[in-house]
C-alpha cells in the first residue's frame, strides 16, 4: 500500500476545493475549507476605501499603519449574510448575534450568551424569551433594540435574493411570510425595548445553536432599510454592532476594517486589520514569510503545509473544522443490502493511511456522525478497526468470499484530493476481494444522480451549518426523502422516526442521549456509512500576533476580536 500512496501522491497535486456555509454545508469535493484568496502590502500608509464592488464611490482614507495584515484568495461578494452562504469574515467582525458558539482549549463547543444576555424557554420547548444586552450601540450611534431583532428577521424572509432562510423555518409564521400570505412574522414578538419573544411551530431544540449562525447577525432596523440595495456593497452604510467597522474595500484588491471603540464588550487591541486579495498562494507563501502578512490559513496553500509545521512550528494555530468526511453505501444496490457486506467495507478501508496521505494525518480519523467539536461529540463511542482479514470473514459469511464488483461514482468537477482518495480506496478494497470501479459524472449528472437515490458509493464532506448533532444526522437520516437524495437509502422507518423526534426533545442531557444512541445503531449496528475522518484546521501567524483563535466551524472565516499585534 505504500507504494501505491506514492504513485498517487507524486501524479496529483493536493489543491482542496471547498464549498461551505448555512444550507450547504455538503463539499462534494471532499477537500479543504471554503476560502477566498488575497493579495499583499506592507501595513503602512493610506488606503482607499470604495463603496462597494469596486465602483469607486464614496471612499475614505484609512491609516493603516499598525493594522493586522490578512489574505483571501478571492474577494467577497457582499458582506450581507442574508445574501451570502460563505463570505463571513467581514460579517463575523462587524456583526453580532443573539448567542455565540464558545471553544475550550479540548476543543468543547458550547452555547454562550451575546446580544441576548440570557434567555427562558418554556416547558414545551415551544417558547424563547430573550432579554437582550442594554446599552448596546451600532456602529452609527443607533440603540440596538428589540425591534432590530424583529427586523432583522423579517428582512431574512423577505429581502430579495435572500438566502439562509431555513435558519428561520421553524419559527411560527416563517413559511406564510415567505409565500407572502402574511404581512408580519407571527412568531416574534417584541415585548419590550429589550425582551423579545419567539415561538416555534414544533419543539426545535437545536434552535439557540442557529442563533449562533453568522447568517442570523443582528442589523440596524434604520440604517439597513435606509440602506436599500448598498447595504452589505457600501462599507460606510453597512454598520453592526460589531468590535470592528466597515471602513474600505476596494473590489479584488483589499477590505479595510477599523476597530469599534465604543464596542458594548470593549474595544479591540487591534488598532485594524487589512485583508489582501491574492488568488496565487506562492505569492501569499512568499509574503508571509517575509513578514508582509499576519496571518496565513494554510488551506490556502496545502502543498506547502507539511514545510510550514517544519519551518515555524512555534507559529501555527489549529482548531477544529466541525465537518465530517465520510463514505457511502447504496442500500437499494446489491450487495449493500446485508448488513455483514456493508461491515467489511468499513472495516477494509484504512481510514488513517487516507488522511496521512492526503493531509499529513491533520485531523483524526471518525467512528460515528458526529466529528470532533461539535456539540454531542462522544468520545467514547465504539470504535471500527482497520481490519482486511476481519473484512474477507465477513464477505464469506455473507456468502461473497470470491468478492463483487461496485461503482465508486466520481464527481468531475470534485478536487484532486477526491480522486486520490477513490484511487486508494479502490486499492483497499481490491486486498479483499472488492472489485470498486471509478465511475466518472459531470457535475450536474452526478448532483442529479444522486437525487435520484441511483448514485453509487462516493465519498464528500459535510461541515456544520450550525454547532448541533441535528444538523448532521437528521440531514442524513431525518427520513426516507432525505436519506434517499443522499443515495444511501436507509430503510429503517423506526429509526428515521426516532431521529425525527429527537429534534424536539427538550431536555439537552435527554437529546443529546438519545442522537449517541442513534448514531451508535446507525453505524455500528447498521453500517449505514463509513465515517472517514475531520479534519484540523491550521493557520501560520506572524511572531508578532497574539490570541488568535480559529472559529468554531470548518469554514476559513476568521474573528480578529480578541487578537493583539506586539510592536
Amino acid at each position: 500500500m505504500r507504494k501505491m500512496f506514492g504513485r498517487v501522491l507524486a501524479g496529483v497535486l493536493v489543491t482542496g476545493l471547498v464549498l461551505t456555509g448555512c444550507g450547504g454545508g455538503e463539499e462534494p469535493s471532499g477537500g479543504g475549507t471554503a476560502g477566498t484568496e488575497t493579495a499583499g502590502a506592507d501595513g503602512t500608509g493610506a488606503v482607499s476605501g470604495g463603496s462597494g464592488a469596486g465602483n469607486g464611490s464614496g471612499s475614505v482614507g484609512v491609516d493603516t499603519t499598525g493594522f493586522l495584515m490578512d489574505v483571501l484568495n478571492a474577494d467577497i461578494q457582499t458582506a450581507d449574510v442574508q445574501k451570502t452562504t460563505k463570505d463571513y469574515t467581514v460579517p463575523t467582525n462587524i456583526f453580532d448575534r443573539l448567542a455565540d458558539i464558545q471553544v475550550d482549549d479540548q476543543g468543547v463547543s458550547k452555547i454562550v450568551p451575546s446580544l441576548a444576555e440570557k434567555w427562558d424557554i418554556s416547558g414545551d420547548g415551544l417558547e424563547y424569551t430573550f432579554y437582550l444586552q442594554k446599552g448596546v450601540k451600532f456602529q452609527n450611534g443607533n440603540d440596538f433594540t428589540a425591534e432590530d431583532v424583529l427586523y432583522t428577521f423579517e428582512r431574512l424572509l423577505t429581502v430579495e435574493g435572500g438566502l439562509n432562510t431555513e435558519l428561520l423555518d421553524q419559527v411560527k409564521g416563517a413559511a406564510e411570510l415567505m409565500e407572502g400570505t402574511a404581512d408580519t412574522l407571527e412568531g416574534v414578538e417584541v415585548v419590550d425595548d429589550y425582551t423579545v419573544k419567539i415561538t416555534l411551530k414544533e419543539p426545535f431544540a437545536a434552535f439557540l445553536s442557529c442563533l449562533t449562525a453568522p447568517g442570523l447577525s443582528i442589523y440596524d432596523s434604520e440604517a439597513t432599510e435606509a440602506a436599500g440595495d448598498q447595504f452589505g456593497m457600501d462599507p460606510a452604510v453597512t454598520v453592526g454592532t460589531g468590535p470592528f467597522k466597515f471602513a474600505g474595500w476596494n473590489f479584488n484588491d483589499q477590505l479595510v476594517l477599523v476597530k469599534n471603540d465604543d464596542y458594548w464588550r470593549g474595544a479591540s487591541e487591534l488598532p485594524g486589520v487589512v485583508i489582501k486579495i491574492i488568488p496565487d498562494t506562492e505569492t501569499q507563501t512568499m509574503m508571509f514569510e517575509s513578514g508582509e502578512l499576519d496571518l496565513l490559513d494554510l488551506d490556502f496553500v496545502t502543498d506547502a503545509a507539511d514545510r510550514f509545521l517544519e519551518t515555524y512550528p512555534d507559529q501555527i494555530v489549529q482548531g477544529p473544522r466541525v465537518g465530517i468526511t465520510y463514505f457511502t453505501m447504496n442500500f437499494n444496490k446489491e450487495p449493500f443490502q446485508d448488513v455483514k457486506v456493508r461491515q467489511a467495507v468499513q472495516m477494509a478501508i484504512d481510514r488513517q493511511a487516507i488522511l496521512d496521505a492526503l493531509y499529513g494525518g491533520r485531523g483524526q480519523v471518525e467512528h460515528g456522525i458526529y466529528p470532533y467539536g461539535l456539540i454531542g461529540f462522544n468520545e467514547g463511542q465504539t470504535k471500527i478497526s482497520y481490519d482486511p482479514e476481519g473484512a474477507k470473514a465477513l464477505l464469506e459469511e455473507a456468502g461473497y468470499g470470491s468478492g463483487f464488483t461496485m461503482e465508486l461514482a466520481a464527481d468531475a468537477s470534485a478536487s484532486d484530493t477526491v480522486t486520490m482518495a477513490l484511487e486508494i480506496i479502490k486499492e483497499q478494497l481490491s486486498e479483499v476481494g472488492i472489485q470498486a470501479e471509478i465511475k466518472n459524472y459531470d457535475e450536474s449528472t452526478w448532483l442529479e444522480t444522486r437525487k435520484s437515490g441511483e448514485l453509487g458509493s462516493f465519498m464528500s464532506t459535510w461541515t456544520a451549518d450550525f454547532n448541533d448533532p441535528e444538523n448532521f444526522i437528521y440531514t442524513f437520516f431525518g427520513n426516507e426523502e432525505k436519506t434517499k437524495i443522499r443515495s444511501i437509502n436507509y430503510p429503517d422507518q423506526t429509526v428515521m422516526a426516532r431521529v425525527s423526534a429527537a429534534r424536539g426533545i427538550v431536555n439537552e442531557d435527554e437529546r443529546l442521549a438519545e442522537y449517541q444512541a442513534l448514531e451508535e445503531k446507525l453505524i455500528h449496528e447498521d453500517a449505514a456509512w463509513v465515517p472517514m475522518y475531520s479534519r484540523m484546521h491550521l493557520w501560520a501567524v506572524s511572531k508578532r500576533v497574539q490570541n488568535f483563535k480559529p472559529v468554531w466551524s470548518g469554514v476559513s472565516d476568521r474573528s480578529y476580536y480578541g487578537a493583539s499585534l506586539s510592536q
